[in-house]
């Protein structure tokens, strides 16, 4: 067999994959509109994460995505390791609008840089002084590579 008569056994897929373990065609995913992520289904997680937060769970859309047929109904999900009782434990992929994410993040950003700003006071992270040794010129905090 020549290399011009050789067939592949699986087609090469150029859409690329977001990880290597739970691999996905990242060209059936609208990542200018939307975040990504992995939720595990844990008690009360998926509730909190979909119903109490903007995530959405994602659904198969035909072979674009994921087409391994591994999934109750249509959602996007993958096994990532076992449950205490020792059933499977699933992960599933979910999709948040990215403003709504962005705002988030910066949340958590602020929320951190007041924390942050507390502790280098010699003060805990909520405000409340803390009784050790703080120098004068308060605690410096160096921001690394």
């Amino acid at each position: 067999m020549t290399t011009v008569d050789k067939t592949r056994r699986r087609k090469k897929n150029s859409g690329g994959v977001i990880g290597t373990r739970l691999g996905l065609n990242m060209s059936g995913l609208d990542f200018e509109r939307f975040a990504y992520r992995w939720i595990n289904d844990l008690p009360a997680r998926i509730q909190a994460k979909t119903k109490d937060d903007d995530w959405d769970i994602v659904k198969a859309n035909g072979d674009r995505i994921k087409s391994d047929g591994a999934d109750l109904g249509d959602a996007i999900s993958q096994i990532v390791g076992a449950n205490p009782d020792g059933s499977p434990m699933r992960a599933y992929l979910c999709r948040k609008p990215k403003s709504y994410f962005e705002d988030d993040q910066r949340e958590k950003s602020e929320e951190l840089d007041k924390q942050l700003a507390e502790l280098q006071r010699g003060n805990t992270r909520d405000g409340s002084s803390q009784s050790d040794y703080v120098p004068n010129g308060g605690i410096s905090v160096s921001r690394g590579a």
